[in-house]
């Protein structure tokens, strides 16, 4: 029998949250899935740690949120892991989505990532929606997405101002390089590179041993 393999990246950090929001009896919607791994991710960045979840986050759906968690979260529903329970208020006409755990899965995740969501759910867990993305707007990030009116923008977890947008710069580089392919008999180039790689092994070594001497 196989044993399957442990959830990673976003769908690592997913499970994780729901599995301690349900230890905790919290009950956790769409919405405030994606606040909560986004308050993660800036209180991580805050400490000097990489953001945990594996998304970029973007000025949308009423504060940050991004397109990923909803591949992700079909994902999980194919695999069984999770189910999202939908409903919908009888007098306001509201929906709403919860999502459940149904699965306990092996987890990759980064120790002091997890570290930061417990203690994001300590703070926040039992926060409504509502207030969640009230709190969110707040945030450095948004409040710099805000004031430019940069509605869609990839937002700066480090609180500076919205990060460009690299895919279109990158598809043309791409559409270039397939246009522009580089020749293979050009004599000397591949010789010349190893030459050179050869010629800089020693100061590479030493500028090595100097950092780990600091």
């Amino acid at each position: 029998m196989s044993v399957p393999s442990p959830l990673r990246g976003p769908a690592a950090a997913i499970a994780y949250l729901l599995a301690t929001a349900r230890t905790n009896g919290m009950r956790v919607n769409r919405t405030k899935l994606a606040k909560l791994l986004y308050l993660a991710d800036l209180r991580a960045v805050e400490r000097g740690l990489p953001p945990g979840s594996g998304v970029e986050w973007r000025w949308r759906h009423h504060g940050p949120h991004s397109l990923r968690l909803g591949e992700v979260e079909r994902d999980l529903r194919e695999a069984g892991v999770i189910l999202v329970e939908e409903s919908a208020d009888p007098f306001g006409g509201n929906r709403e989505s919860v999502v459940h755990l149904v699965d306990a899965p092996q987890l990759a995740i980064d120790a002091e990532f997890a570290r930061m969501v417990d203690g994001v759910l300590s703070d926040y867990g039992r926060w409504s929606a509502g207030q969640l993305r009230d709190l969110t707007y707040q945030t450095p990030p948004m409040q710099e997405a805000v004031q430019q009116h940069r509605r869609e923008a990839r937002l700066d977890l480090a609180g500076g101002p919205p990060l460009p947008d690299l895919g279109s710069g990158l598809a043309r580089l791409r559409q270039w390089a397939k246009d522009h392919p580089l020749p293979g008999d050009e004599p000397g180039g591949v010789e010349d590179l190893l030459e050179e790689s050869q010629d800089l092994a020693e100061p590479r070594a030493e500028a090595t041993r100097h950092l780990l001497k600091e």
